[in-house]
């Protein structure tokens, strides 16, 4: 099994112009890395703050991050991508244009000696009633097909607010960290080693028993991400030209 990088919570086109320059630059780097090393690339969710397929359009100013992820395929990476809760309109262009798998829920890697569990992680608080909800009403095609009668110098902008929106609404509230831990226990009890999370934006790397609990953090502030080889999980924080130990 090839090494494995995982990283989440990227949320391209979410912040000042300064910060998403240092967000792609160092992106670009990571990339470039992984090229080098011939490695597989997954995308724990929530690259982009918005993301909504029109049959003709995507926004112009993810071109860039999706040049990057088009390079990595054409040299024969496996690039891999979790659906997070900022990614509800995935559709064919990831994979038909771009190359990448795509993965709706989560992401299951089974090996002979061990097996890994990757998922975004929206929807796993027991408070989450509503969000859960919700994501079913939001990925519903039908209202995908109305969604995509606005054009899209409409439709998008009004998405990225309702992303700004849901984004900032979390800001003040504590994440239940007990229960991510509790879930990632539950699936090392069910034979997984490694489980791997994102969404809380908090990085994380546990031991359990005979497993690991990692979440990757966020790609905005402490640039943290995993990487999986010979059965053996890190969590690295990314420093502009490689990786260092992570420290709280």
């Amino acid at each position: 099994m090839n090494k494995i990088y995982i990283f989440s919570d990227a949320h391209f086109g979410s912040g000042s112009a300064e910060s998403e320059g240092k967000k792609a630059k160092y992106f670009f780097s990571l990339v470039d890395r992984i090229r080098r090393e011939g490695a597989d690339l997954v995308i724990n969710g929530d690259l982009f703050d918005f993301w909504f397929e029109y049959k003709y359009a995507i926004p112009r100013f993810h071109f860039s991050i999706l040049s990057q992820l088009s390079l990595l395929t054409s040299s024969g990476i496996n690039v891999h991508y979790v659906a997070g809760n900022h990614d509800f309109w995935l559709d064919s262009f990831m994979t038909n244009e771009i190359g990448i798998t795509l993965h709706d829920e989560e992401m299951v890697i089974r090996q002979e000696d061990f097996h890994t569990y990757i998922r975004h992680g929206d929807g796993l608080l027991k408070s989450d009633h509503l969000y859960r909800f919700l994501k079913k009403i939001l990925r519903h095609p039908l209202n995908i097909k109305l969604y995509r009668m606005l054009h899209p110098d409409i439709g998008m902008p009004l998405a990225l607010y309702f992303s700004h929106l849901s984004r900032d609404s979390k800001k003040d509230k504590q994440h239940c960290d007990e229960d991510y831990r509790r879930f990632a226990f539950d699936k090392i009890d069910q034979d997984y080693r490694i489980v791997v999370l994102g969404h809380t934006h908090r990085p994380t790397m546990e031991k359990y028993k005979d497993g690991w609990y990692l979440n990757t953090g966020n790609w905005m502030e402490t640039f943290t991400y995993a990487i999986i080889e010979n059965g053996t999980p890190e969590l690295l924080a990314w420093n502009g030209t490689h990786g260092v130990e992570y420290q709280d």
